[in-house]
């Protein structure tokens, strides 16, 4: 991270918008992330706080510094984000003109991907739930977060090792929250190429991706099924997906997700991922059946 934190920390001070404290949170780090820190509190005239700790992962570290920010909105920032000069003066111009009083901003971003390809991403406007649902819906550091809401919500969940933001995005739209969108691409989010990742990591990743949409569904069934109807019925899909995926690893728990998570009668849709053979097996044997002559096909042609 030591090479990246300058651009980093570069743009924070590079913002048009004057009116911002820094606290940087240092979650134990080993190169030489501790001197660039102290040199770039020195630029501050004192508008700027780090905090050591040991290594306690990114969601601890948040939740560290959203205790000592003395603001009424947070701006979260990895050692890896930039933002563009106009990210917060932006969004705060949009506070100024609001009808409402938003817990969130979403703001759409860029993708910095390992081979330098540039990836836009927007969020699905003006609809929160299926934003969140179809996880386009900002991410950590193109959002701006009002700090009273976060922690009422119960701040960033520790013993989550993905999926953290839209996680804590669903506690704050469960507890009512207003959101305003910005349209304008002012985060770049540079994505690393990974080490390597085992079977049991990939297995919680689609585990947690299940729960959360689980919770979802859970959440708006028990709020207003007919008004959330076709949410509901997106988050079928979604989850379906993923347990086709979770199936891959682990047959029996596939199943089990399967029975306990989707809505009786469901019908999966074509797609790129969903071929309409596989549907035609599907409606013909049901789940369990059907993931199996897939795999018995599979194996037959290798």
């Amino acid at each position: 991270m030591e090479a990246l934190l300058p651009a980093t920390l570069d743009s924070v001070l590079g913002q048009s918008h004057t009116d911002w404290e820094i606290i940087a949170v240092d979650d134990g780090s080993a190169d030489g992330t501790p001197a660039v820190l102290e040199a770039y509190k020195a630029k501050t005239d004192g508008r700027m706080q780090v905090l050591r700790q040991t290594n306690q992962g990114a969601c601890a570290a948040r939740n560290a510094g959203m205790a000592l920010a003395t603001g009424e909105w947070l701006q979260f920032l990895d050692a890896d984000d930039v933002l563009d000069p106009e990210k917060l003066n932006g969004q705060v111009a949009m506070l100024e003109t609001a009808s409402t009083k938003p817990a969130l901003i979403v703001g759409d971003y860029e993708k910095i991907m390992p081979n330098g390809l540039l990836l836009p991403t927007e969020a699905l406007h003006d609809k929160p739930w299926m934003a969140l649902i179809r996880t386009r819906m900002g991410t950590t550091s193109a959002n701006l977060w009002r700090k009273a809401e976060v922690e009422k919500a119960g701040g960033w969940r520790t013993d989550l090792a993905s999926s953290q933001d839209y996680e804590l995005m669903f506690r704050l739209l469960r507890d009512g929250a207003e959101v305003l969108w910005d349209k304008r691409i002012t985060t770049h989010v540079l994505k690393r190429t990974s080490g390597s990742i085992s079977l049991m990591s990939v297995q919680d990743n689609w585990r947690r991706y299940i729960a959360l949409r689980r919770a979802m569904k859970d959440h708006l069934k028990a709020t207003d099924a007919a008004r959330y109807r076709q949410e509901i019925a997106v988050l079928d899909q979604y989850l379906f997906m993923a347990i086709r995926i979770l199936a891959m690893y682990d047959m029996k728990e596939a199943v089990h997700e399967f029975r306990s998570a989707i809505s009786k009668g469901f019908r999966p849709d074509v797609s790129k991922a969903i071929t309409e053979k596989y549907v035609f097996l599907f409606n013909l044997f049901g789940f369990a059946n059907a993931e199996r002559l897939v795999r018995w096909r599979k194996g037959a042609q290798a």
